[in-house]
Parts: structure tokens; sequence; C-alpha cells
């Protein structure tokens, strides 16, 4: 019997201008107003290994940005690759 393959519905491919004007918020404690760091536009990392990504569009599954070795991971398929 052939391996079945995930067709995930929360599997989005994002060009590189979806990576724009990015940054990180961090709390602060005891009701301090939260930091924001800017993200540089050219940083992009693999969530799961932290690889850089540098080839596009890059597959992104429940939020998650993923190298091409860890979206071969998971199984998942490319079929109706769109890019929001």
């Amino acid at each position: 019997m052939p391996k079945k393959t995930k067709e995930p519905k929360d599997l989005e491919f994002w060009g590189e201008e979806r990576f724009l004007n990015r940054s990180i918020k961090i709390s602060g404690l005891k009701g301090e107003d939260a930091t924001e760091i800017p993200v540089p536009d050219n940083e992009i990392v693999c969530d799961f290994c932290n690889a850089e990504i540098t080839e596009f569009p890059v597959p992104v599954y429940l939020g998650n940005a993923l190298c091409p070795k860890c979206f071969q991971g998971l199984g998942l398929k490319e079929n109706n690759k769109k890019e929001r």
C-alpha cells in the first residue's frame, strides 16, 4: 500500500514580501510595557531547526516558516501551492 501524504489546510507558501517589517514583542515584567524589537527583512530562519531560509516561496505550516529539510520531513504535499 502506498504511503499517504497529508494535505493540510493550514499550509501556506509565502513570498519574500510577507517577511518584511516584522518584529518581536517581549512582554515586560510587573506591568511594564512590552518591548518591540525589529527583525531584519533578510533574516528568515526555520522555526523548527533555525536554519537560514533563502529559497522562496517559503512553506509556512501553522504559522511556522519551514526550511526545505523540515518541510520534507513533515511529509506534507505541495499541491495547491498558493502564495498568500
